[in-house]
Order: C-alpha cells, then sequence, then structure tokens
C-alpha cells in the first residue's frame, strides 16, 4: 500500500512531507488529472443515467399518454369514400373508451429505414404502391417507426377493453395478434414491430394463388408455419365480428342487439367481410342502400349500432 506522511515543518514553518519506498506522490499534474478523470467519469454516469430515464420514457409514451391513457393507434391514407368518416367514428369511439387515439399515416412509415425494401417487395409483386393493399403493409413499419405499442384498424371498436391492461402490453411486449391472422388488433414493441414487418416482406412470397398477395394473407402463412415467435390467441376471447343484431332489421321492428355476445372480447371488427355479410342478412343498420353504399356508410353504421349497444346492453362491462 502507499503511504504520505505529513510532518509539521521545522523553523520555516513549512509542512514536510516524507514518503516510504511505495508511496505516491500527488503533485500538480497528478492532481489536475484525478480531477480531469473525476469530471469525466460524472459526465459518463450522468449520460447513461438520462439516456436511460430518455428510452424508458419513450417506451412509455408509445404506450400511453402525457396525461397516462392508454395510446391506441391506427394507420389511414385515404382509398375510398367513406374512409374519412369511419375514421373519424374510430377516433370518438376509442376516445370515449379512454384512450388516446393517434392516427398514422404514410409519413410515418417512410421514416423506418426499410421503407425502401418494402416498396421494392411491392413492385415486385406488381402492386400499386399508393394502393389500399400497400397501405396495408406499410402500416407495420410505421408502428415500428413510432415506437410500437397498441394498433387496431380503423374499422375495430373498443367494447369491454379493460384500460389498465392497455397501458402494457402483454406477452411482455413479443408480438400478439388478437383476431387470429386477421390484423385488425396487434401489440407489441417497435422491434417486434420490425421483426413481423421483416417476416411479412419474406412471406408475402409464400402466398399461393387464389389468395392475393395482401399482409393478411402473409401474415396467414407466419401463423400457419408456427415457427415465428408470434402470439395467435383465441379470436373468440378478444374480437368478435359483425353487426351483431339478433334478426333481420326493418322500418317496422326495432334494431335488437345481441348483448350476450357482446359482452364477450374487447373489441369488435366491422370488416369489408361483416359489411357483406349484414348486408346479405339484412342487419346493416342504415337501411335501402346498396352494398356499394353501405361499404361508404361504414361510418354512419358503426356509429347506430355502438350506440345502439350501450342503450341497451349498457356499453362496456369493464373499467
Amino acid at each position: 500500500a502507499h503511504s504520505l506522511f505529513l510532518y509539521p515543518g521545522g523553523s520555516d514553518g513549512k509542512v514536510k512531507t516524507y514518503s516510504n519506498m511505495n508511496t505516491v506522490s500527488f503533485t500538480p499534474q497528478r492532481k489536475k488529472n484525478a480531477i480531469i478523470y473525476g469530471i469525466i467519469t460524472a459526465l459518463l454516469l450522468s449520460y447513461i443515467d438520462l439516456r436511460s430515464r430518455t428510452v424508458d420514457t419513450f417506451k412509455r409514451r408509445a404506450f400511453a399518454s402525457d396525461d397516462g391513457r392508454p395510446i391506441m393507434h391506427t394507420f389511414f391514407e385515404k382509398t375510398g369514400d367513406g374512409e374519412a368518416d369511419l375514421l373519424e367514428a374510430w377516433k370518438e369511439e376509442w376516445t370515449l373508451a379512454g384512450f388516446e387515439a393517434r392516427v398514422l399515416t404514410l409519413k410515418d412509415a417512410e421514416r423506418h429505414p426499410s421503407f425502401t425494401d418494402m416498396q421494392n417487395v411491392l413492385n415486385e409483386y406488381s402492386l400499386y404502391l399508393y394502393g389500399y393493399n400497400a397501405m396495408c403493409m406499410y402500416r407495420w413499419l410505421a408502428m415500428a417507426a413510432s415506437g410500437g405499442g397498441w394498433m387496431s384498424d380503423y374499422d375495430t371498436f373498443p367494447t369491454n377493453f379493460p384500460i389498465n391492461e392497455a397501458k402494457t402490453l402483454p406477452n411482455n411486449g413479443n408480438f400478439t395478434s388478437f383476431q387470429e391472422h386477421v390484423p385488425s388488433l396487434l401489440s407489441g414493441t417497435a422491434e417486434e414491430w420490425t421483426r413481423v414487418a421483416m417476416l411479412l416482406m419474406k412471406s408475402i412470397t409464400r402466398v399461393e394463388s387464389p389468395n392475393p398477395k395482401t399482409d393478411m394473407h402473409a401474415f396467414l402463412v407466419i401463423k400457419e408455419e408456427g415457427i415465428h415467435n408470434v402470439n395467435f390467441p383465441s379470436e373468440r376471447l378478444h374480437v368478435e365480428k359483425g353487426f351483431l343484431y339478433k334478426e333481420a332489421l326493418s322500418h317496422d321492428s326495432p334494431r335488437s342487439v345481441d348483448c350476450e355476445t357482446m359482452a364477450r372480447g374487447r373489441a369488435i371488427h366491422l370488416s369489408h367481410k361483416s359489411i357483406r355479410d349484414a348486408c346479405e342478412k339484412g342487419m346493416f343498420p342504415v337501411l335501402d342502400i346498396s352494398l356499394g353504399m353501405a361499404f361508404i356508410r361504414r361510418g354512419k353504421a358503426a356509429r347506430i349500432f355502438l350506440a345502439d349497444w350501450r342503450h341497451q346492453c349498457g356499453g362496456s362491462n369493464v373499467e
């Protein structure tokens, strides 16, 4: 061990310093170096702590807003008539359920470093780069570039969604799809959204005819292969489908909601297929219109059905 001995000085009053063979004398230069080293160490530790807190804050903001509400994302680029009104209905319902409804766009997808790669894949299969099916692919990159979290399609609405469960990600952030291979309600970290987007670009090459080259059918390939560490819980536990009336609608009979079925799951998906089925069964709540007009009036139909559900069934059965 080093030792340093200080003794009172002699007649001159100065302090004398004596050292043995293991003693290190603290020269002015050595003191200066020690001070600089201490400052650098302190700055480095401060930077590490700040970066850690910044990353944690960013992750929290991806899942919850500044006021503590959980965030539900969707992706939207107008590709057809009536879609903007459906988006407004989506925002209204998720906000009413206690969420911050956040809309991502093509610009968010373009921020992802793999955006050009995805465009090249779409080009390979002659998909219009700004059409509906291309937008469905881009949404995966938009979510990854925006920090990950929860996403629902803008024709998917909350029913019995526990608000506390929405503030964190299920399965430790591993990618989860709540309607089997139909990407209507999804969750995962940013890294997981990127990972699955890369899987989609590869699996779309394995979509077999007559199925179209879409993100949903590529996602089906991922599900059926069963080797990609993606969670597909039973949709019956999480997402219901369609306009759940008990019987065909008419001007002479009241609309009667199937409250028992609506008490299950955390969301309801009013997809294009649901519109066709509802029109065929006479359960589309906007009466006397063609199938083409029914697609355009999806926003109005969603508002009518969800208002009927709240009035007849009491709305959500969870807090």
